[in-house]
């Protein structure tokens, strides 16, 4: 099912696509004793993180943020599509879908099992840069996890190879404006939605646990492909969503993701909206 506010002018809705399994061993920059503390997670490290997605409507275009992991990775997620569908959103009904980078727990959810378009009517809006970066040809320099990724994204925007748009900072799209926040992916973006503070920003990954990397925002993880390049994009973002006063839409934020920033010492609190 979903969670339904109201911000700005937009009414927004929050959809799961369940729970990841992972470890506070990924965290970098603090003690992992400390680290399972703030998480909640067990002696060894293991915690669970939501996979959050959003969907709004504007000017007769039904958008969604991020397709989710599809069938791809673990048994608690891929509940993506059976959500949108109790909520009453035919995933025929999906007009764009904003991708804020190309990873699985993303973009995998675009195809089902057999690689056909699971929403065979959305256009989707990625960046260019993270767009090029993955659909590029392997030269041999990348790592074999890169290799698999690109592999993969060939696999998931197949079927939407003649609706893809390919869009820079400033662009405008159904009230959509990228905004580069590289280091976890190379052209990983967080999207201003809206106008003045009429707005909120969907960040992707820019916190992966949000526990810790709100209040302490220095704090890197394993998942980042460039872990310092993140954390300044983080940094900058936090700084920005705080002084403005914007909302936010986080993939990783604790259910359904949706809240504000307060300084909070030399980091930041997180308020459900």
């Amino acid at each position: 099912m979903s969670d339904v506010f109201q911000i700005g002018g937009f009414e927004l809705k929050a959809f799961s696509d369940g729970i990841l399994k992972t470890s506070t061993d990924f965290v970098l920059g603090m003690d992992k004793a400390q680290a399972n503390v703030l998480t909640g997670a067990d002696e060894d490290g293991a915690v669970f993180i939501p996979v959050n997605n959003f969907l709004f409507q504007k000017d007769g275009a039904t958008v969604l943020i991020d397709a989710g992991a599809g069938d791809t990775m673990q048994a608690t997620m891929g509940k993506l599509p059976g959500n949108l569908k109790a909520a009453g959103h035919a995933l025929e009904s999906i007009t764009h879908i904003i991708l804020t980078h190309i990873h699985p727990d993303h973009a995998n959810g675009l195809v089902d099992a057999a690689g056909a378009a699971l929403f065979p009517n959305a256009e989707i809006l990625v960046h260019a840069e993270e767009f090029d970066f993955w659909m590029a040809d392997n030269d041999g320099s990348e790592s074999d996890k890169i290799r698999a990724q690109r592999a993969r994204n060939r696999i998931n925007l197949k079927p939407y190879m003649d609706r893809v748009r390919r869009m820079r900072d400033g662009d405008v799209m159904v009230g959509c404006t990228p905004m580069m926040a590289p280091g976890h992916s190379p052209g990983h973006t967080c999207w201003r939605i809206g106008t003045g503070k009429n707005a909120f920003v969907a960040w992707g990954d820019l916190v992966h646990f949000s526990d810790i990397q709100i209040a302490h925002p220095d704090s890197t993880v394993k998942y980042d492909l460039d872990p310092d390049l993140a954390r300044r994009s983080r940094l900058r973002m936090l700084d920005m969503v705080a002084n403005e006063g914007l909302a936010v839409a986080g993939a990783h934020v604790a259910g359904p993701g949706l809240g504000y920033l307060s300084r909070k010492g030399t980091g930041y609190a997180y308020n459900p909206a």
